[in-house]
C-alpha cells in the first residue's frame, strides 16, 4: 500500500492543490475542495477554523504528522507549507487513503 507521502507527491504533481492557510479557509469556506491536509505545527487557532470549516462542509482533514517545513520540502516548495488543498487527486490515490482511514477509525 502506497503511504500518504507517497501519494502527496503525486497529487501535486498531477493534480490540483493550493497551499497555505488562507487558500485552505477560502476553499474550505467555500466547500470547493476534495481534501485537506495540515502540517503538525499549524497555528491552533486556524487549525479550529479550518477543521470546523470542515466538518460543515463535509470536507475530509489528514492531521499530518510532519512539520510545515517538512511538507513544503514534500512539494518541491523552499518554504513552510502549514496546509495543502487538495482541489483535484490527479493520478494519485489520495483519496482511498483518506476513505480507508475514516473506515479504520469508524
Amino acid at each position: 500500500m502506497a503511504s500518504l507521502d507517497d501519494e502527496l507527491k503525486r497529487t501535486v504533481s498531477t493534480g490540483k492543490v493550493l497551499l497555505g492557510i488562507r487558500s485552505a479557509l477560502k476553499e474550505v469556506g467555500l466547500g470547493r475542495s476534495k481534501l485537506v491536509i495540515l502540517a503538525s505545527n499549524c497555528p491552533e487557532d486556524l487549525r479550529e477554523k479550518i477543521l470546523t470549516l470542515a466538518k460543515l462542509s463535509h470536507i475530509p482533514v489528514i492531521a499530518h504528522t510532519k512539520t510545515g517545513l517538512d511538507l513544503g520540502r514534500l512539494c518541491g516548495r523552499p518554504f513552510i507549507v502549514s496546509s495543502i488543498v487538495v482541489k483535484d487527486p490527479g493520478d494519485s490515490k489520495i483519496m482511498s487513503l483518506v476513505n480507508s482511514e475514516n473506515a479504520e477509525q469508524d
